[in-house]
């Protein structure tokens, strides 16, 4: 009777034991299935019942695959930080496993959440890390995998024959593998390259590739992805009906898997469209959802968090390596210090009588002490912060209210030029030319008010990117040299902007007189300095006359209000170079 009674127990385990099995590889599968569709949002409710299943079955294989896949959801949706937090546990639990493929994986998906921060050193410090495991591994697809991440950073940061060439490699190992979806996107990222390259006929090419097995494979994130890229490229030959047309389309599909990140592109190619087009209200109105949802999704608090998030998890693997090892010195030296220890706990004990009554003592008069000065920091603290709060919202509005009514002038200016007499024509485009450049300073003015901008790596990026957008509408080569690693070094608003006003003027005056059709932008850091290097090869001018100018005048005193200097070499022969020149310690915010 007894025997039976285990019997039955032990086949009640077994058939239990299976249930919650095929139970947790039905929430894995629909999970999978759901994200590979877009649905990101839903899968995260799958996910998330798979991990409680696989907690109660001390399944670490599963779990660490759950924990994976739910960070990758989350990060869809624009969640980086829970998105890290997960990934770190799945590589803590398949450590425990010495599932080395796991690590491997997870390590590039953490990989592609910093680049996607633009925290571009740890983004390739963590590809790299994954390709030399998937080498060990002898894993070809995860190989390629990182090859393409790591093209995504070489295409953020400018170097555009390192992004092709890892993206050639990557198509080339997916292709051997027919890998339909994979391959989709390594044409998507080939488009991106051959873009930025100004070879447009190339990039249409790739794209359309990508985007008809995108389709056959029904991955929505990348038709969403292509028919953004696509839009953009039409943008750039001028076929701004078509561009609108698409990047519509690409907001609808976006919106459909809540894919927050096309999203936001998709309301900047829209806005763009509308502007060329001349529709000045819905450019306006598209601008704006641009830059909230752009604020929201990429912000400093976020990246703190991140980083924070990074340190405490190294931190607390750091310290449990050090209590392993110290546990086991302590074993091999236990039988020894056995005794010398009862006597020291002796020692320590009357020694702690002694001291605790002056060591309570000590901390209430420092606990008194440090919560006053805690509280009048934090008063001071919310004051600052209500008044910045309070100057930008102030600014955000004069910039809705005034920039509407600015463009509007445009628009209005722009209609009447077409049909009013010479004299007329010349005052209005007057008035046309002074409200775009209000605008544009406007724009700029916000930017450079908040204070999370106020920082060396911004001024570069922020450089970086208007010399490249101002330069493209006009028949100028345009070549960049900036430095591949930006510290993050706060620095005051008031050098930001004349640093930053000194370039757009620079760059202006090239436009409009110096008949050039190639510039040189070089922006370095060297012992603790500044150095931002503007040469065009235009038609020079005589120095002696240079700075008699008001736009010259006003460019070297903002220089030299910020502690650095401005030099000027011109001639016909070689052109117009322009030297900025800013010590570090000059513009370092205290």
């Amino acid at each position: 009777m007894q025997l039976l009674k285990r019997i039955f127990l032990l086949y009640f385990l077994l058939l239990f034991s299976s249930v919650n099995a095929g139970v947790l590889d039905s929430l894995m599968k629909t999970g999978t299935d759901l994200y590979l569709h877009g649905e990101y949002k839903k899968s995260t409710i799958y996910f998330s019942n798979s991990i409680d299943l696989a907690k109660k079955e001390n399944n670490k294989k599963e779990l660490a695959n759950a924990y994976n896949n739910l960070g990758n959801a989350l990060s869809k949706i624009g969640e980086s930080v829970n998105a890290l937090k997960f990934y770190q546990l799945s590589i803590s639990v398949a450590e425990m496993n010495n599932d080395q493929q796991r690590i491997a994986k997870t390590t590039k998906n953490i990989g592609t959440l910093y680049s996607e921060q633009k925290d571009f050193v740890t983004a390739l410090r963590y590809f790299e890390s994954a390709s030399s495991l998937a080498v060990k591994l002898n894993d070809s697809i995860l190989i390629a995998d990182c090859l393409n991440n790591q093209g995504v950073v070489y295409e953020q940061q400018n170097k555009y024959d390192k992004a092709v060439e890892v993206y050639s490699k990557a198509l080339e190992i997916y292709t051997a593998k027919n890998e339909a979806g994979k391959i989709s996107m390594s044409l998507n990222n080939l488009a991106i390259v051959y873009k930025y390259l100004k070879k447009y006929s190339q990039s249409i090419n790739y794209y359309e590739q990508a985007l008809a097995l995108s389709i056959k494979q029904d991955d929505k994130f990348i038709v969403a992805a292509t028919l953004n890229n696509l839009g953009n490229v039409y943008a750039l030959t001028g076929d701004y009906h078509r561009s609108l047309s698409l990047c519509k389309e690409a907001l609808e599909k976006s919106k459909e898997i809540n894919a927050i990140e096309i999203i936001i592109e998709t309301y900047d190619g829209i806005s763009i469209a509308y502007e060329k087009l001349q529709k000045f209200p819905e450019a306006i109105a598209y601008r704006k959802m641009y830059e909230e949802e752009k604020f929201n999704f990429i912000s400093s608090e976020r990246s703190g968090q991140l980083a924070e998030l990074k340190t405490k998890y190294e931190s607390d693997k750091q310290l449990d390596e050090i209590a392993l090892l110290k546990k086991d010195e302590t074993i091999k030296n236990l039988s020894i210090r056995e005794q010398e220890i009862e006597i020291q706990k002796r020692n320590y004990l009357l020694a702690l009588c002694i001291l605790l009554i002056f060591t309570i003592a000590g901390i209430a008069y420092q606990w008194n002490k440090s919560y006053l000065l805690k509280s009048k920091i934090s008063q001071q603290q919310a004051i600052k912060e209500s008044e910045e709060k309070e100057r930008i919202r102030i600014a955000k509005d004069i910039h809705d209210e005034l920039g509407s009514g600015l463009t509007k002038i445009n628009f209005l200016s722009e209609t009447v030029l077409k049909n009013s007499n010479e004299y007329i024509n010349s005052k209005l485009s007057s008035i046309s030319e002074t409200s775009k450049n209000l605008i544009e300073n406007m724009r700029d003015l916000i930017w450079a008010l908040n204070p999370d901008n106020s920082t060396l790596d911004n001024l570069i990026v922020r450089i970086r990117e208007y010399t490249t957008d101002y330069l493209e509408e006009f028949p100028i080569e345009l070549t960049n040299n900036y430095p591949d690693v930006i510290t993050d070094l706060q620095i005051l608003k008031e050098g930001h902007r004349n640093i930053f006003m000194s370039v757009k003027e620079i760059l202006n005056n090239i436009v409009k007189h110096s008949s050039a059709t190639k510039v040189a932008v070089n922006v370095s850091l060297f012992n603790n300095t500044l150095s931002i290097i503007i040469n065009d090869n235009g038609v020079g001018f005589e120095t002696e006359q240079t700075f008699s100018g008001n736009g010259l005048k006003n460019m070297r005193h903002r220089i030299t209000i910020s502690g650095g200097q401005i030099d000027l070499d011109s001639s016909k022969q070689s052109g117009t170079t322009l030297s900025i020149i800013v010590p570090l310690t000059n513009i370092r915010k205290s």
